[in-house]
């Protein structure tokens, strides 16, 4: 068994496929722990998708040891609590409960992933209860625009698919194939169990080699398939306003450059004194919401390269949309033209670095962001080295290198759009 140690974080790897990361957070009064499985609807198709998010409700109705309303009141009786989400990359399980019911959490975790029940009956009611979730996206604009422009982005690839699945998916789905899901997980997929807060590394190892004996075996990661497209995709439907998104996608970028996006991300449109938010919600009052984010997934593609993708959102009314998509050109060719300013760079730096030390504060977070490392990178970062390295990030590096990905990415333009709109008219390029 190999251990990595980061400041007061922890790793430990089981011969079984689990692995233990813990970020002891002395004083506190509690534990984050979260299960992570590193497989998530990317790595589904068009004949099952929907499968992960399946699985992560139908552990819940029972295991071996436990009956569906024993595992909310097993967490919940002891003032925790229980939850799960299924993402495009992995599926969460997570438990916030006081630091002496530790145990209890973890014999809870390993329990709903080790030995759920998975019966024919359970599965044929809670496919109509996730039928009934499908359904209802079809309600909620902003879920409804990014799984349209992952739909448009990436056509080709399974990251393409909504991460509940379609109402046709289900319908066809069986529960045998969460039943191969359940084998998979115990004899081929890596496990992670992540802990933030008052929990000793040790005593926590010896927790998982018992409560995960049934884990037989692991191979690698799975990679995800990935292709990417351009252009502009417009859908029409009885909604009040237009809902966009307008992003790219980058495999295999370095951490210098993922630096890069995130500081570009930062001053471009991420928050209140960004410049999109500032010109076009403030000064103009073209859209109530917009913004700009970036993310980077947890799988690798199959070429075993990273993969991290930009957007940027807004949603405006219909006769405003081809406005405001012209005046984010302009922001963009802007920046392009004249970079940023030191002031603007600096500024960006000390926001981003004192986000992370906010983010300390949470354990929801601090868990987050370990899990996420070691699932990356097979290890944690030290917190001071990602500060030293946004610091040493100079404007020459991020401008060109923002300039390389608009020019060179592939951009898609994707609009939940009202039924009245008759046209519009826009190029997906963001320079154009």
């Amino acid at each position: 068994m190999n251990n990595e140690f980061a400041a007061n974080k922890q790793v430990s790897f089981l011969q079984n496929g689990v692995s233990i990361a813990t970020d002891l957070v002395p004083g506190a009064s509690s534990v984050y722990a979260g299960l992570w499985l590193p497989i998530g609807s990317a790595s589904e198709n068009s004949k099952n998708s929907g499968l992960s998010h399946f699985y992560e409700h139908l552990v819940f109705k029972g295991t071996k040891n436990y009956s569906a309303v024993q595992i909310a009141k097993e967490i919940e009786d002891l003032g925790g609590n229980l939850n799960a989400y299924t993402a495009r990359d992995a599926t969460c399980f997570y438990i916030h409960i006081a630091k002496e019911h530790l145990q209890t959490a973890m014999r809870v975790l390993a329990s709903l992933v080790m030995e759920p029940k998975l019966t024919s009956s359970d599965f044929a009611k809670e496919r109509d209860v996730i039928i009934k979730e499908i359904i209802a996206v079809e309600d909620n604009p902003e879920e409804l625009s990014d799984d349209f422009f992952h739909k448009a982005h990436f056509k080709g690839c399974s990251l393409a698919l909504p991460i509940a699945g379609s109402v046709k998916s289900l319908k066809n789905l069986c529960v045998e194939e969460i039943r191969k899901r359940q084998k998979f997980i115990l004899e081929e997929l890596p496990i992670l169990v992540s802990v933030a807060g008052a929990a000793q590394h040790n005593e926590l190892v010896k927790m998982c080699k018992n409560f995960f004996s049934k884990k037989n075996g692991t191979g690698n990661q799975p990679s995800i398939a990935y292709s990417a497209n351009s252009g502009v995709e417009m859908r029409q439907k009885e909604v009040q306003q237009a809902t966009v998104l307008w992003g790219t996608s980058c495999e295999g970028l370095e951490a210098k450059e993922l630096r890069a996006l995130q500081i570009f991300n930062h001053i471009f449109g991420d928050g209140f004194s960004s410049r999109l938010f500032q010109n076009i919600r403030e000064k103009y009052g073209l859209a109530y919401s917009i913004n700009s984010s970036f993310g980077n997934f947890i799988q690798k593609t199959a070429n075993k390269k990273s993969l991290a993708s930009f957007q940027i959102f807004f949603a405006t009314e219909q006769q405003n949309v081809e406005r405001v998509a012209d005046f984010i050109r302009k922001e963009m060719k802007a920046f392009l033209r004249n970079g940023f300013s030191k002031h603007e760079l600096e500024k960006a730096k000390q926001g981003i670095i004192g986000s992370y030390k906010l983010s300390r504060d949470s354990l929801s977070s601090r868990q987050n962001r370990l899990a996420r490392q070691v699932l990356r990178y097979g290890h944690p970062i030290d917190p001071s080295k990602t500060e030293s390295q946004i610091n040493k990030m100079e404007a020459d590096y991020i401008e060109s290198f923002i300039k390389k990905i608009v020019t060179s990415s592939k951009w898609t333009l994707a609009a939940i759009v009202p039924k009245k709109t008759c046209s519009v008219d826009f190029s997906s390029s963001i320079t154009a």
